[in-house]
């Protein structure tokens, strides 16, 4: 068998899609081709541990924060990002009516700031973190964005030949950039072939060559298909990671005019697999979402067909890869942190400085209180970035009838409004400029569910979500019932209130001051609690197994904090 047929998942291909805007898209896939193979980012090898100790404090005063220091060398990520325009839709002709990320001119310098600078400015003249900031900041300091910037190149057909019918063709467009990329002297193609995700020679090392292009971006000229498409309408294309489909040998698609001694394609060259590609006037948060997932994490929220016709999962502006890539006065440009399991993800992969934290299973929760220091999850501390609490694990048949044991389990993490999560207070809904709250989130998660799509079938359970301090639904005075972007603003439990989280004068939905929650409870999110909610979308059902998690103090800053878990 073709090592890359056994590798790879054999499905209809499914991409992970995220819109310039998030908060009024709906979901659409690229088509299914005759070749059904496909890379799933989700399966890249994980060689690495969660960085985890289990260790409890004894400290009685909650300290200052203090940074810690990574003194090894960043992961150097190389990333080729290619601008290709078309006849109908040459590149900077965007107006202000087209979009809230506009300028006059999107040229190369532009993107290689966007993606590699330190900062942008933005359409108000204000000063962004970069894509590169935004990963160094994320990951502690142990990824680093490195690459190039080639383009514009015109596209042999107009836009709409590539957007229509569901991007049925665009992965010629991907092809066709690749080649002009192969064709700029002074780019080294093979300098992009560093890393073997998928361990297609069965050795166990990523950090070698495998003859396929790692990140490879293409940047098109117009209105994607998720803003509306402009005048295309839904013939435009709509921003996504995917990848172009392997010939039907197994093998990808190579690129004319490369030669790679580490490919085992067609003449040595090498080969275009996994790619993204985003609208020109995509943010800072659609562009770092979408590298996430190049990086092999999932959407965390709901991805199904149907998911417009509820209210929303219970993660929402909490995570980059949910709607937390759109936060910002001007959406999407103060996109906020990852949530803590995929840090813990990303430690898996490529190690660092993702996350640390310490670990508690529940055969050692009794009535005596064990005491854990948080830091703030947005800037990393010398205290935990995280707490995890080990469940029993759940007994369930598998697809083929075996039964099998699957994880489940609450990371508990402490947020602010410092460092990438300055965005938490600029969360653009609805009704408004809202805030998020801070302090304590929790989050469950249970691996019986792949992710977070088709949350309307089974409210309260899918594989990773908010629980919310105030679980009960926040109604306005005329009885409206907000969605889950507004709901779980309060999810966080702490010692202080939140205060006023809607000053601003357009504000519609005026929410009275929080009143701090500092216990959390089990017994609060079981079923019956559930079915009581009038949008049960952003509950958590969790097990009633007995245990609780307080908020016992932070220091004056909120930066720190100190939690004890019992029974």
């Amino acid at each position: 068998m073709n090592i890359f047929i056994k590798r790879l998942s054999i499905a209809a291909i499914s991409t992970v899609l995220l819109p310039t805007s998030m908060a009024y898209a709906t979901n659409t896939q690229v088509p299914k081709t005759e070749e059904e193979i496909k890379f799933d980012n989700t399966d890249k090898i994980k060689v690495n541990e969660p960085v985890l100790k289990s260790s409890a404090t004894v400290a009685n005063k909650v300290p200052a924060f203090k940074k810690r220091i990574y003194r090894e060398q960043p992961m150097k990520e190389k990333v080729l990002v290619v601008m290709m325009d078309f006849s109908n839709s040459p590149a900077s002709t965007l107006t202000k009516a087209d979009t809230e990320n506009y300028r006059k001119v999107y040229d190369k310098s532009y993107y290689e700031q966007l993606f590699f600078g330190d900062s942008i400015t933005g359409p108000d003249q204000k000063k962004y973190d970069s894509i590169k900031k935004y990963y160094q900041n994320v990951s502690g300091n142990s990824l680093e964005l490195q690459g190039q910037v080639t383009g514009w190149y015109r596209a042999k057909h107009p836009l709409n030949y590539y957007g229509h019918n569901e991007d049925e063709k665009v992965t010629e467009l991907i092809m066709e950039a690749a080649v002009h990329a192969a064709q700029d002297k002074s780019i080294d193609m093979n300098k992009y072939d560093q890393y073997d995700y998928y361990d297609l020679d069965q050795d166990g090392i990523m950090k070698e060559p495998d003859g396929i292009v790692d990140k490879f971006v293409v940047v098109f000229s117009g209105i994607g298909e998720s803003e509306g498409g402009g005048k295309f309408l839904q013939n435009s294309i709509w921003e996504h990671v995917s990848e172009v489909a392997l010939s039907k040998n197994g093998n990808p698609k190579s690129i004319p005019g490369t030669y790679s001694k580490h490919s085992k394609f067609y003449k040595n060259r090498l080969g275009i697999a996994e790619y993204g590609i985003l609208a020109e006037d995509s943010t800072v948060g659609t562009f770092s979402h979408e590298f996430g997932h190049m990086l092999g994490l999932i959407d965390e929220y709901d991805t199904a067909p149907n998911a417009n016709n509820h209210a929303g999962e219970p993660v929402r502006f909490w995570s980059l890869m949910s709607y937390g890539a759109d936060a910002g006065i001007i959406p999407g440009m103060e996109p906020v942190g990852l949530s803590p399991l995929a840090k813990s993800d990303l430690q898996q992969i490529y190690g660092g400085n993702w996350i640390l934290g310490s670990e508690l299973n529940y055969k050692n929760i009794s009535s005596k209180k064990r005491y854990y220091l948080l830091d703030q999850a947005s800037i990393k501390g010398v205290n935990n970035d995280v707490v995890k609490v080990n469940l029993p694990p759940i007994r369930k048949k598998d697809k083929n009838g075996k039964v099998k044991n699957y994880n489940h389990y609450y990371l508990l993490e402490w947020r602010s409004h410092n460092g990438v999560d300055k965005g938490l207070s600029h969360i653009k809904d609805p009704f408004g400029i809202n805030q998020y709250g801070k302090g304590l989130l929790i989050w469950y998660v249970n691996e019986t569910f792949p992710d977070n799509a088709n949350l309307s079938k089974h409210f309260g359970k899918s594989l990773v979500g908010v629980v919310d301090a105030s679980p009960s639904n926040i109604t306005t005075p005329d009885g409206l019932i907000p969605m889950s972007d507004t709901q779980v603003f309060d999810a966080p439990f702490n010692t202080k209130s939140y205060g006023q989280f809607n000053k601003a004068k357009n504000y519609f939905f005026k929410k009275k001051s929080t009143k701090p929650v500092t216990l959390f409870t089990d017994k609060r999110y079981s079923l019956s609690a559930r079915d009581h909610m009038q949008v049960p979308d952003s509950s958590r059902i969790l097990p009633q197994l007995g245990i609780k998690i307080k908020v016992e103090d932070q220091n004056t800053d909120g930066t720190v904090a100190k939690i004890s878990i019992f029974k």
